[in-house]
């Protein structure tokens, strides 16, 4: 193996490429484990070559020679096919870009011109539109929830539903995918509703006060079907945004946890507080809130975000159309990594992610249509080198 067949360089340079990747993830099979020591014995030019492969600044200059300029057209073509021009007209064009953070195993495989080529024919894979002819398609998300009513009894909405439920003094009136409460007695004893939405699902409620709030995938917000004097406070987990009415002396509060609480003036700003995101996020569109967490608190202007991490609070400028991108239809990837992708999918797409081997290292920047079939969102992550097939409703990520 030490002198290349001079009929197939590039098929010899990309076996190369494929064998010290699996040595650097420790995945050599008996044999390739052979063939590698027979081609670095060979000469001392092919250790010096291995000796590269584990030079950060080398692989680092390889990417961006060989790495970047593939991605970004296969991003365009992905946009062009699944984007009008109506969606560009709506605001400045972002362009999805892959950026690489770290110069592990798995770069080397790219690295090489032509290496993906290499690993696509020894390991073929089917395009995710293919393997999804055996299976019904994964549909993205739609507007239902479940309202669960002071006496625990619960009712399922869906945007099609159009009803009146009655409840003590309220009327409470679903229409278009949206809740909506007109109150005949305001000094009536307020009960405690909760309106939660599923996996694969969104949802609308104009609180008795005329605050909207919408609520993302898999959330929920626990609020009175009336606000007496003084605070008006409800409870969110998940993902919402908010339009808050202003009233005179009647503060609302936004309770996240027993140590996390969102203090609001008349404004506009979303939370994001999944279970399973490692931050909470508030990011103020417009008028004035105040984070407190502990014995902390930070007032935001708009166009500024709170991160609470491990009880610390750090507020930074941000974009705030990024923030707000579901509400607008739209996934919005600020230097998400694939388990953050992944975790957005399973929310709207009510799907699983499992991981089989390394993940790859890689991070996405830009938005796309939360309205497509999942196949097509994974037709797009693949077209950069990521391999996923469906079994089910489980998205298989391979390294």
């Amino acid at each position: 193996m030490g002198v290349p067949d001079s009929q197939q360089p590039i098929t010899f340079l990309q076996r190369v490429a494929y064998l010290i990747s699996r040595h650097q993830q420790d995945q050599l099979t008996a044999s390739e484990a052979e063939e590698l020591r027979a081609w670095l014995d060979a000469t001392p030019e092919n250790r010096r070559f291995m000796e590269q492969w584990n030079d950060t600044q080398w692989l680092a200059s390889k990417l961006q020679s060989y790495s970047q300029p593939d991605v970004n057209t296969a991003w365009e073509a992905f946009r062009a096919k699944h984007l009008t021009d109506a969606n560009f007209e709506r605001a400045p064009r972002k362009t999805f870009r892959l950026t690489w953070r770290h110069w592990s195993a798995a770069a080397a495989v790219v690295l090489l011109a032509g290496t993906a080529w290499y690993v696509q024919r020894s390991r073929p894979a089917a395009p995710v539109a293919q393997q999804q002819q055996q299976q019904t398609p994964v549909l993205p998300g739609t507007s239902k929830a479940v309202l669960t009513l002071a006496d625990g009894s619960t009712i399922q909405l869906d945007s099609a539903g159009r009803q009146v439920i009655a409840q003590g003094a309220a009327s409470i009136h679903q229409q278009n995918g949206q809740l909506r409460y007109d109150i005949q007695n305001p000094d009536a004893a307020p009960a405690l509703n909760t309106l939660t939405t599923p996996r694969g699902g969104q949802f609308r409620v104009i609180l008795p006060d005329g605050t909207a709030v919408w609520l993302n995938a898999a959330s929920s917000i626990t609020y009175p079907t009336a606000f007496r004097e003084g605070n008006r406070q409800v409870s969110i987990t998940g993902e919402a945004y908010l339009e808050v009415t202003s009233k005179a002396n009647h503060p609302f509060q936004v309770k996240i946890n027993d140590h996390t609480t969102v203090d609001v003036l008349g404004t506009s700003f979303c939370i994001s507080a999944y279970a399973n995101e490692n931050t909470i996020r508030t990011t103020l569109v417009s008028g004035a809130v105040k984070v407190n967490t502990g014995n902390t608190s930070r007032t935001l202007a708009p166009g500024q975000q709170a991160q609470i991490t491990d009880g610390n609070i750090v507020v930074s400028p941000t974009d705030t159309a990024a923030a707000i991108a579901w509400k607008n239809g739209e996934f919005y990837f600020n230097n998400a990594d694939i388990p953050a992708i992944m975790r957005q999918l399973e929310r709207w797409y009510d799907v699983h992610a499992v991981y089989e081997g390394s993940i790859p290292v890689r991070t996405f920047q830009g938005e796309i249509q939360r309205n497509l079939p999942l196949e097509d969102i994974l037709e797009g992550l693949q077209s950069t080198g990521i391999r996923f097939h469906m079994k089910g409703r489980n998205i298989i990520v391979q390294p």
